[in-house]
């Protein structure tokens, strides 16, 4: 019973080192998705831009999630206790709902990119003749509609009951919701990864070869720049959500629970995900997204009077 009791008291104490993880990526997430959100809302050529909807989206969905978990960590982290954890699950399953809706939308959205990537790179003439807002706009839907399915779920399937030492919502609920909602984020995982892989094969091509004829119809710096936002954020869903996800799938088909150890896993995941998703797209579009120069209205106004001057000036030499 005692390496148990030690075992136990050394996953509580990663799990609390997993909180004030979280809740200094919360923070860090929230503040540079909402600067992402504050270019969107106040600059009208970055809303025109169909390409960069899905993008949008994902950064909104981050920072939604950076805001709305507020209350379900920091519940955690108050109460938490280095012999006993015992939270409330009503309370849990509530303020938790985030995670499991934003973590499908999350992941439907990067394979949503990555398959928007293969038909500019594979089918560019079909690209080209399809709606960029219109395909943004049926990749969100798809992504809800899944995340709703994912919430009805959550409930339908679960017994509100207490469960002591376990610091993550992957223990309140179900083991049917559990083992459904790792397997549908591995597929969906892997069909990213399928698509990614199609993409890095293509590119390579395409830097053989020297001519493909997506570059000679849009340009070779046109063409690498619509490719390395998606690009740099799909390596980043790979790395923190596609590959924890397949990793959590295959765990939980075992019959270990990850979450029971380490505590919010997937929370922790999604925030690094939305942390560098913001990065990647500030700097590679830093060029469209950095703050505009300013000119004083009183230089302007000085340089016109200074003209006109010169003008009229001259004006009168001539006569």
């Amino acid at each position: 019973m005692a390496p148990q009791k030690s075992l136990g008291a050394l996953s509580n104490d990663i799990t609390l080192g997993v909180y004030i993880f979280i809740l200094t990526f919360q923070g860090l997430c929230a503040a540079m998705n909402g600067y992402i959100l504050y270019l969107f809302a106040s600059r009208k050529d970055l809303r025109k831009n169909k390409h960069m909807r899905l993008i949008i989206f994902l950064s909104l969905g981050d920072f939604l999630l950076a805001i709305g978990e507020l209350p379900y960590i920091i519940y955690m982290t108050v109460n938490w206790s280095v012999t006993l954890l015992d939270y409330n699950p009503m309370y849990i399953m509530v303020t938790a709902q985030p995670l499991p809706l934003q973590l499908k939308i999350s992941a439907t959205i990067t394979v949503g990119i990555a398959l928007g990537r293969n038909i500019a790179l594979f089918f560019p003439s079909l690209y080209r003749r399809l709606d960029q807002g219109d395909f943004s706009n049926a990749v969100i839907l798809i992504a809800v509609l899944l995340a709703l399915f994912d919430d009805f779920l959550y409930w339908y399937t679960t017994t509100i009951e207490h469960h002591l030492n376990c610091g993550t919502i992957g223990c309140f609920v179900s083991d049917q919701f559990r083992y459904y909602w790792g397997i549908s984020n591995m597929i969906l995982g892997i069909m990213a990864v399928i698509l990614s892989i199609t993409i890095y094969w293509k590119l390579r091509m395409v830097s053989r070869g020297g001519k493909d004829s997506v570059v000679s119809q849009q340009g070779p710096n046109k063409y690498a720049k619509a490719n390395r936002t998606s690009t740099g954020i799909l390596i980043s869903s790979l790395l923190f959500i596609t590959v924890p996800s397949v990793l959590v799938g295959i765990v939980e088909l075992t019959g270990f629970s990850i979450f029971k150890l380490v505590g919010p896993f997937y929370s922790a995941c999604l925030l690094v995900s939305g942390c560098c998703n913001a990065i990647i797209f500030i700097s590679s579009n830093w060029d469209n997204v950095r703050p505009k120069p300013q000119t004083s209205s009183v230089f302007v106004h000085k340089v016109s009077t200074v003209h006109s001057a010169a003008n009229s000036g001259g004006a009168g030499a001539w006569h």
